[in-house]
């Protein structure tokens, strides 16, 4: 697709949706007028329209079929339901597409009436087969990289985007300094402490992005929910908790050939695995708390991750160092 088809408005790429759910029929009625017309696709879901033709929700195909026939549409339909305005452009088409790992998209106008359908399809210049996960995948990453190139800016405008978050890092090493010089005399007695400082760290953050990785993906669902939200992140934790005590064992096991004694060992592994536990915490619950008051998850929730892995990590593991040994 060329860059200035990127700004033409979505009305130019809408199909008529022939196939949609009247929210004020029953089961058994919506069932009825769906007999009377030729369905040749395979249908996910149906979009429902209100008296007016506003699209007020979605029924998902599996669901109509097991409701009781007396039930009404609109009490079964889910009314959360991602659309774009047949004003605004392809670029913002396929941004909504790449955010929330959509195929097609509800078109409406400015009244909110259903217009049609904007297909992801019509977007690439090579056919997928849409039933394959892979060829899923495939898309949206295409969707991503194009959306990028797409995104000219100036050099000075690069850098106040990237810069405000490296200082994160740099308060956290600078942080991260003060804790070492407070603990100078336990690394002093024990050199090994400071040769797995690294080790330690790098433990701490590559477990904590993976679990905001996790927490990121949930978040691209269209409804959000604190239950559902802590479900995953208490099942999240526990994975985590596992991979937390393997490294710690591991780690510590591996030290105790550096002849400091099993004392020193221990520290080692405590460390690891209380690090892990807060940083993967932090990890979990940060792009959820971030995406609840408004801000970008995936801009922000990285580089204050890391920062907090790093100082807590740090501290957690010099003071019990301090504390035991000393």
């Amino acid at each position: 697709m060329k860059e200035a088809d990127l700004y033409k408005p979505v009305r130019d790429y809408i199909e008529p949706v022939s196939i949609f759910l009247r929210s004020n029929h029953t089961v058994d009625e919506a069932l009825a007028e769906l007999r009377q017309k030729d369905v040749a696709d395979k249908i996910s879901y149906f979009y429902v329209i209100d008296e007016e033709g506003k699209l007020v929700g979605i029924v998902p195909t599996r669901k109509i079929l097991f409701c009781k026939p007396d039930q009404k549409i609109h009490d079964i339909m889910d009314h959360s339901v991602i659309s774009i305005k047949e004003n605004q452009t392809i670029k913002d088409a396929m941004e909504v597409f790449a955010n929330h790992n959509l195929l097609a998209l509800p078109v409406v106008d400015m009244e909110n009436r259903l217009l049609g359908t904007t297909d992801v399809q019509m977007y690439m210049e090579e056919s997928f087969d849409i039933a394959d996960a892979q060829h899923r995948r495939d898309v949206f990453q295409l969707i991503g990289i194009t959306i990028e190139e797409k995104k000219k800016y100036s050099l000075s405008k690069q850098y106040r985007l990237r810069m405000p978050w490296l200082f994160c890092n740099i308060f956290a090493g600078i942080i991260c300094a003060i804790i070492s010089r407070v603990n100078e005399e336990v690394l002093g007695k024990f050199l090994m402490l400071a040769m797995f400082i690294p080790l330690v760290l790098t433990l701490s953050e590559s477990t904590s992005m993976q679990s905001m990785t996790q927490s990121l993906q949930f978040l691209r669902r269209p409804r959000f929910s604190w239950k559902i939200a802590l479900s995953q992140a208490f099942r999240e934790w526990q994975v985590m908790l596992i991979i937390a005590l393997s490294c710690g064992v591991l780690v510590g096991s591996v030290s105790l050939l550096w002849g400091d004694g099993f004392l020193a060992s221990l520290t080692i592994f405590i460390g690891i695995l209380l690090g892990i536990i807060t940083s993967i915490s932090f990890g979990i619950m940060m792009p959820i708390v971030l995406h609840t008051t408004k801000l970008d998850p995936k801009v922000a929730s990285g580089p204050v991750v890391l920062m907090f892995a790093d100082i807590i990590t740090t501290l957690i593991y010099l003071s019990i160092a301090s504390w035991w040994l000393l």
